[in-house]
């Protein structure tokens, strides 16, 4: 089976370079360039033959890259490349083939690309490339390694010390063979390379045409006798295990050919599948508690999970998302071992940090509560009582001054006259500016007075902000908190001063009056009913508290 490979082009049309056979050979890697029609000389009519090669190679295991009628740029792009693969891949041979136009001096031979013309010194090395880097690229195989030049010499006559073809000896690297001669003897030579059991020797020694040069041994075969290609099946079972590129399909290659020639590129194919960040998460086995702290550090941060419920849903992969990118993280949606200790300790900071700033205004709100107290007579009469409760109706002594209000309006009704406390009720009951004055004008001195005159002032006011308690309360109750969590909040609201009353799991009026308290403290919308933040702060707080 064939695959295609594009390579860049280095002329005016496209240079094609073709990859014949499986990606990884088991015999080695050949790389045959022909350039038989040149731009600006007369073509080298034949160089094409070499090309009838490229069967036999294959046949016997190669993997076998063509280049033809290309520039001196593309040459050494697709040399630069078969360098390149003999650094990475194990091939035990390598065969170059060069058919075209040959030129030297004595300064070097060239072997020449279509963009060719009439070289001098100084345009020889764009216009071909040197026979010396071609051997030295091959003598990464020493022992294995043969470059076959099928010399078509140069049509144009020399020049500034330039001769046509090859020069008559060439020095060779160690471990590596020349072969040299006209087209028709190369193709013939390559053709029977490709034969176990025979020695390049032997082959040589077969046609006048062609000449050795380099390393020649007399007994040693360049395929040995039996020599066999990989055979199909690993292939087979690499193409399945390529297209499905799934985990278990690598694993399946592995498990069939754990030494096959494709045992790397199958594992590097499952490391790349196995370093997913789902599955980087997955690898963390995180439980349903830890992934309601994520949750929860989230919410305090300022990502919205869209709940607290310990699944990681469209809604916390977002905030996750979310997360990664403020921290200049790759947003992947899904967490590391060290992203989920830096996201906890921000969300530790964090609480701390709100936890200290709703201390510091509680205890500024008890000093001026305090001093309000104090100021407007310690509770001792109606009018600062009153005074109290208007600026703080949540306040420290608010239960103290509510419950000497009552005694005052209890013992003040007790001693109202039968009218005076009718016309008060019908006042209190129309709850109007005219009601409390018409009150007024028929008690001046009424036992109700002042009340009356007070809730004139109230409603004169600028009114008080409508707090919408059906929508709150439906709030908390979409949370569906469960008797222990609302347990823990009481407690939490007792520790800080709160005074939510009996940690029964009961939110009443006591209850009420805490989280306004807290509410306030914190800054927040003053309802007297929880949401999903408010819960995540308070439980957040009271998990550091238990580190203190």
């Amino acid at each position: 089976m064939s695959r295609f490979l594009i390579v860049t082009a280095f002329r005016a049309f496209a240079f094609c370079l073709v990859a014949l056979g499986p990606a990884q050979a088991s015999t080695g890697i050949a790389l045959i360039i022909a350039n038989e029609t040149y731009d600006n000389l007369r073509g080298a009519r034949g160089a094409a033959a070499v090309l009838r090669t490229v069967e036999r190679l294959e046949a016997a295991g190669f993997r076998v890259d063509l280049a033809t009628d290309v520039s001196a740029g593309a040459m050494q792009a697709a040399l630069s490349q078969l360098s390149r693969s003999l650094t990475e891949q194990p091939h035990e041979r390598v065969v170059i083939v060069f058919a075209g136009h040959v030129l030297n001096a004595s300064h070097g031979t060239w072997l020449m690309g279509t963009n060719a013309s009439q070289p001098n010194v100084a345009s020889v090395e764009g216009e071909g490339v040197r026979l010396a880097t071609v051997l030295a690229i091959a003598s990464q195989r020493q022992g294995g390694a043969v470059v076959a030049v099928a010399d078509f010499g140069f049509p144009l006559s020399g020049g500034a010390g330039f001769s046509p073809g090859l020069p008559a000896e060439n020095a060779v690297p160690q471990g590596v063979t020349l072969v040299r001669g006209g087209a028709p003897g190369i193709t013939d030579f390559l053709r029977s390379l490709a034969t176990p059991g025979v020695t390049i020797g032997s082959l040589a020694g077969r046609r006048s045409d062609i000449q050795i040069e380099g390393f020649n041994p007399p007994y040693l075969t360049f395929l040995p006798v039996g020599h066999e290609p990989v055979r199909d099946a690993d292939r087979t079972a690499w193409g399945v295990a390529l297209d499905a590129d799934t985990v278990a399909s690598y694993q399946a290659y592995l498990a069939e050919w754990p030494n096959g020639e494709y045992a790397d590129q199958a594992q590097a194919a499952l490391t790349r599948l196995l370093n997913t960040p789902e599955r980087i998460e997955t690898a963390l086995g995180l439980s349903r508690d830890e992934r309601r702290s994520i949750q929860r550090d989230l919410t305090i941060l300022g990502y919205n999970p869209r709940g607290i419920d310990g699944i990681f849903g469209a809604g916390t992969r977002g905030a996750i998302g979310a997360w990664q990118g403020a921290n200049n993280l790759t947003q992947t949606g899904y967490l590391n071992r060290d992203q989920v200790f830096s996201l906890a300790q921000q969300g530790a900071q964090r609480a701390a940090q709100l936890e200290a700033e709703a201390r510091a205004r509680q205890q500024a709100e008890e000093r001026r509560d305090r001093a309000f107290w104090r100021d407007t007579g310690s509770g001792q009469d109606e009018v600062g009582l009153r005074a109290y409760l208007r600026e703080f109706p949540d306040g420290i002594f608010s239960s103290v001054a509510q419950d000497r209000l009552d005694q005052i309006e209890a013992d003040r009704r007790a001693a109202a006259q039968a009218r005076d406390r009718a016309a008060w009720d019908i006042a209190v009951r129309a709850d109007t500016v005219g009601s409390y004055n018409d009150y007024l004008g028929a008690f001046p001195n009424g036992a109700f007075a002042d009340q009356a005159r007070d809730r004139i002032a109230q409603l004169r006011g600028p009114a008080e902000p409508q707090i919408d308690e059906g929508r709150a309360r439906a709030t908390e109750d979409a949370l569906q908190l469960p008797q222990f969590t609302r347990v823990i909040i009481e407690q939490r609201l007792e520790s800080m001063g709160f005074e939510p009353g009996p940690a029964d799991g009961q939110f009443d009026r006591q209850t009420r009056r805490a989280i306004r308290r807290y509410q306030r403290a914190s800054e927040l919308e003053v309802t007297g009913f929880l949401t999903q933040p408010i819960v995540a702060r308070l439980l957040t707080e009271g998990v550091l508290d238990l580190f203190r």
